[in-house]
């Protein structure tokens, strides 16, 4: 005789994967889902997937849910949070789950077969590593390098910069392992320890240097912070637009200061004046080349972020939005 329902065995628990992957998703549903397939070939499968919508739209969450099925956990964050603010409700549902290592993922990147199992193989070779990257490349012919390591010049007021950024792969040198200051949050792997060690990621950015920050919190705790750019993915950067956008120029000018003073210990205003001098400078130039209409505006935003530096206003910031801003044109991020 069968036994009934109630006296079959309970179905096994969920055996949380190795690693917990967290993209979060803001109106990029086409690229969210890419991005999944592209999980879905690598050679590491012990993963989880958890998508955090970061839209203002109830309706955002469940569009991704229906398009997702169940090969990713969709959870909706309430409103744009910013990148660390999403990261972190991704982050806390991985260590929830109990995943070994949590890798943050920027929806318009595609990982290769071998990425995720080559930062694997770090974490094993280097005990001390915390958190690892990618070489990251834009597509293209040739295919040129975006990322192979993050580097913060103190001795130019906190600079940040790519290695290799724009050399085309074939004519960079030969890949290998390095120890940064930082990787980019597009595609950072973190051990489960490290993320309980130093904690969330700072929220006050809302946009650029969060990771930054970040690293620089591991490395004060002891942990390296390494690339190894043999371990490849790419990038389908869709910000290709000739100007910044205003939440560009805003961000990374209020922010470059906040950094220098919050986690550097620096000189904020010689900070701020040494962005003013070279990256600010050379945007201006482009708007009075291709935008002239504009540059009232530009100029006023830009003294909008170091007045909001220097009040400590911190965080996101709605009136940058409804600033105007030349038609058709992409986001330079």
């Amino acid at each position: 005789m069968t036994g009934s329902p109630r006296d079959a065995p309970a179905a096994p628990a969920h055996q949380p994967g190795r690693t917990g992957v967290v993209l979060v998703n803001h109106d990029s549903a086409d690229d969210t889902v890419a991005c999944v397939e592209s999980l879905e070939a690598s050679r590491d499968l012990d993963l989880d997937i958890v998508v955090v919508d970061n839209s203002d739209s109830p309706e955002s969450a469940d569009e991704l849910r229906t398009l997702l099925g169940r090969r990713a956990e969709v959870i909706s964050s309430g409103g744009n949070l910013g990148y660390a603010g999403g990261s972190n409700v991704g982050i806390a549902r991985c260590l929830d789950r109990g995943n070994e290592y949590v890798w943050l993922l920027n929806p318009d990147t595609r990982v290769e077969p071998e990425t995720l199992p080559r930062l694997l193989q770090v974490f094993d070779d280097v005990p001390d590593c915390g958190v690892v990257g990618p070489r990251i490349v834009h597509p293209g012919e040739p295919a040129t390098i975006w990322f192979d390591g993050g580097v913060v010049d103190v001795d130019k007021h906190g600079e940040t910069r790519h290695v290799h950024q724009g050399r085309a792969v074939d004519d960079a040198p030969a890949p290998r392992r390095i120890e940064v200051d930082y990787v980019t949050g597009a595609s950072l792997l973190a051990r489960r320890t490290t993320l309980e060690t130093v904690g969330p990621l700072p929220e006050d950015y809302f946009l650029y240097f969060e990771e930054t920050d970040w690293c620089r919190r591991a490395h004060r705790a002891g942990w390296r912070v390494m690339v190894d750019q043999r371990a490849r993915m790419v990038h389908h950067k869709r910000s290709s637009g000739a100007l910044p956008s205003p939440y560009h120029l805003y961000y990374m000018t209020r922010n470059r200061y906040l950094f220098v003073e919050r986690a550097l210990g620096g000189d904020p205003e010689a900070a701020l004046a040494h962005l003013r001098g070279k990256w600010v400078r050379n945007w201006r130039r482009t708007v009075r080349k291709a935008a002239p209409e504009w540059l009232g505006e530009f100029d006023a935003l830009v003294e909008r972020a170091a007045q909001d530096a220097r009040a400590g206003r911190d965080g996101r910031n709605d009136e940058v939005s409804h600033v105007p801003w030349p038609d058709d044109q992409g986001d330079a991020r």
